[in-house]
């Protein structure tokens, strides 16, 4: 069946119905999509709205969750894979937001990605607690601060991606329950830290410490989804972090 093509004010929709649109006029609202050059009509039946994550470029960095400690690639790598995008991602095992033990914190490494990126996203600060001391937002935009502390280091992550990308689209993840220090009901926590931070600086997060179950802390979602109660494996990925991540990515 031929597939009947429209402009509406200047928007470019194709017929994907099984029964066949006649007019303009007809086209159900809800049930209509745009066509861009390089972009894709998704859905059966009906239009879906082209991807906006198609052909884009993702950067992450991280911890050993955005790394893929258990699953090579971790969530950018499957959320790149299904969606087309070219992915760069500089998660690293072990590595704290803060400069600790004789090494720079995660915030540096926006100095290494790409430039071209269309989406930037962090993640990370599970591995500061205990060690690093948590320290204090700062109430201006143009203070000293301090990356041998959570706070500091955190709003340095912050600021050196706004000051670098610009114009795209920059995010934080939070990953679900499973440190107490890194959680949404401990006053004061790392959690809280990153939180204010974050709606300091406008960026958005993606908080799966109150969006998804604490997998590593129930034991049935444990064995099936992590590797070691802590790092999720593909199946764990796949369910509890990649679907609220994609969605979300598609909101910035």
């Amino acid at each position: 069946m031929a597939r009947n093509k429209f402009t509406v004010d200047g928007t470019t929709y194709i017929d994907l119905s099984t029964t066949g649109i006649e007019s303009a006029a007809d086209i159900p609202a809800g049930k209509i999509g745009y066509l861009r050059t390089g972009e894709r009509v998704t859905g059966t039946g009906e239009i879906g709205m082209a991807n906006p994550l198609s052909g884009k470029i993702l950067v992450a960095t991280g911890d050993s969750i955005c790394y893929g400690a258990s699953y090579a690639g971790g969530y950018a790598g499957i959320i790149g894979a299904e969606n087309s995008m070219t992915v760069q991602n500089l998660g690293e095992n072990n590595r704290c937001i803060a400069d600790f033990d004789n090494k720079t914190g995660i915030y540096a490494s926006i100095a290494d990605m790409r430039s071209d990126a269309d989406y930037i996203l962090l993640e990370g600060g599970t591995n500061d607690t205990g060690d690093v001391q948590l320290g204090t937002i700062t109430s201006g935009y143009a203070d000293t601060l301090n990356t041998s502390t959570f706070a500091g280091a955190f709003e340095t992550m912050l600021k050196n991606a706004i000051n670098k990308f610009h114009g795209k689209k920059i995010g934080y993840i939070f990953i679900p329950k499973g440190n107490p220090d890194f959680d949404s009901r401990t006053t004061g926590s790392y959690y809280n830290i990153a939180k204010t931070a974050c709606e300091k600086w406008g960026v958005p997060y993606c908080d799966l410490n109150t969006l998804v179950p604490p997998i590593g802390l129930i034991s049935t979602l444990s064995s099936t989804y992590t590797s070691d109660g802590v790092h999720p494996n593909e199946a764990g990925y796949r369910l509890f972090y990649v679907p609220k991540i994609t969605a979300w990515m598609k909101t910035l």
